[in-house]
């Protein structure tokens, strides 16, 4: 057993001080094929979040064992059914033991009792991580801001910026900033995209869009900027804002409303693509987008 620290949940916060030194990797957005003879596939239901089905599936395939602990970021969209399901199915006898699951929680409301809130569930966090061996802190602030400033002067495709985040959680290690053999400057005379809607998993939407102009923001990206949007797409200079959400979706969608009157107000494109998986396939695209 190493004494890794998986995390699952969006917006999980590698660098938070109760993390602090420890080796830790984010698997939300991982993909897991369900096992031959999964006992537990059948169970899922089709309108589970793909990113729960994963985490699900991934612990039934004891992919996640030799980690000393998983937390779960109940703040993620969807990741309290993850916490939920995993603990039944084990109480079940569905799922194998494997590490230790623990709930990590924080108020979204300001005042003393959120600070009492959060106190508490962050001690027990550290208790329950005590015993695990920490290091000097790693900076990542420092590097996602590098690698988003190249990202909105579209020095980077959005494609490869998005793999680069992706990567950097899943290792635990800070975001490469190194610079690109073929920057993204031949197509800024296309369009500005930003892309929002539900979390990706693929990059071939993000590879698509390359093809066409420039991805300057990525709203549904790990570690995306929680600056006002409108500053944002006003900064990025954005033309174009593509939205997509997955079709079992009840957790993204509900942004949309304010986000099209949004753009309408600053006279941006919103373009809805509807539902596409999160890993999608060039297929399911258009070959252009009108």
């Amino acid at each position: 057993m190493s004494a890794s620290v998986l995390l699952f949940g969006h917006g999980v916060p590698l660098s938070d001080p109760v993390l602090a030194g420890l080796a830790v990797r984010d698997i939300t957005r991982l993909f897991q094929e369900p096992a031959p003879g999964s006992r537990i596939d059948a169970l899922l239901e089709p309108f589970l979040d793909p990113y729960v089905r994963g985490f699900l599936l991934g612990m039934e395939a004891r992919a996640f064992d030799e980690a000393a602990a998983i937390v779960v970021w109940r703040q993620g969209a969807g990741a309290l059914h993850a916490y939920r399901y995993a603990t039944e199915l084990r109480r079940q006898g569905l799922l194998p033991a494997g590490p230790p699951l623990h709930l990590w929680n924080r108020a979204v409301s300001a005042g003393p009792a959120a600070q009492v809130f959060d106190a508490r569930q962050d001690a027990q966090l550290t208790q329950a991580l005590a015993r695990l061996p920490r290091e000097t802190p790693v900076d990542r602030a420092g590097p996602l801001a590098v690698l988003e400033a190249m990202q909105a002067a579209a020095q980077i495709t959005g494609g490869e910026a998005f793999r680069r985040r992706l990567r950097a959680r899943a290792c635990g290690e800070p975001v490469s900033t190194a610079p690109v053999q073929a920057p993204a400057s031949d197509r800024t005379a296309g369009p500005r995209f930003a892309l929002a809607g539900a979390p990706l998993g693929g990059r071939e939407l993000h590879a698509w869009l390359d093809r066409q102009g420039a991805l300057v923001l990525d709203l549904q990206g790990p570690d995306a900027p929680r600056d006002d949007v409108g500053d944002l797409l006003t900064r990025r200079r954005v033309s174009v804002l593509v939205w997509q959400v997955d079709p079992n979706d009840d957790l993204h969608g509900w942004r949309k409303p304010a986000l099209l009157r949004l753009c309408a107000k600053m006279g941006i494109r919103f373009v809805d693509l509807g539902f596409l998986s999160p890993w999608p396939q060039r297929p399911d695209l258009p070959k252009v987008l009108r």
